[in-house]
């Protein structure tokens, strides 16, 4: 790996965590550990890194998924949502 690589996705440089991978269209580029594993996971493999981007974008920007949901997702975000724990938590008492 060339000294001075980073991450084509978001601009990591730590050399311990970079991969080189090659795109479908035999473009090589340099990609940090987590976005290696995105586009490794990735159900269809980018041509260019431009599109590679797009695909391996920050998903913070997206909507919150939270939102709508299945039974399972509205029972698990019920269950640690803050609003249900307080007076009914018991508190340790230092002695």
């Amino acid at each position: 790996m060339a000294q001075g690589s980073s991450c084509s996705v978001c601009g990591a440089t730590d050399s311990r965590g970079l991969v080189e991978v090659v795109l479908l269209g035999g473009a090589q580029t340099t990609l940090c550990g987590t976005h290696g594993l995105m586009h490794r996971r990735a159900a269809a493999t980018a041509t260019t890194v431009a599109e590679l981007r797009r695909s391996l974008r920050e998903r913070r920007d997206r909507t919150d998924r939270r939102e709508g949901g299945d039974e399972l997702g509205i029972a698990l975000t019920e269950a640690f949502s803050g609003d249900r724990r307080g007076s009914d938590r018991r508190r340790l008492q230092r002695t």
